[in-house]
């Protein structure tokens, strides 16, 4: 996965602080799912140090399952946004 998509995931979950329609919020779900799925594969070691990171990436693909969305209140919900958005940026050269 280009680099360009991380960055434009990260830009994405920023947009999704502001107001935003709901059918915009079905499609950020779509595009972190997979950004964060296919970071958890990249990363994935049976036993190694990437592991760790793989399972993060695991856990927000859960976090935004676009399949049975997580709806959690205003205030936690940006929180996941803005850490999304940041594990995003740190990590962003484990996608290559």
């Amino acid at each position: 996965m280009p680099v360009l998509i991380v960055y434009i995931t990260v830009v994405m979950l920023l947009i999704a602080l502001l107001p935003v329609p709901e059918s915009y919020r079905e499609l950020l779900n779509v595009v972190v799912f997979g950004t964060f799925a296919w970071g958890a594969f990249r990363n994935f070691e049976p036993i190694g140090p990437k592991t760790v990171l793989a399972v993060v990436y695991m856990l927000f693909a859960l976090l935004f399952n676009p399949l049975t969305p997580v709806i959690l209140p205003e205030l936690p919900s940006r929180i996941f946004h803005i850490g999304g958005a940041i594990l995003l940026v740190v990590t962003a050269r484990r996608f290559t």
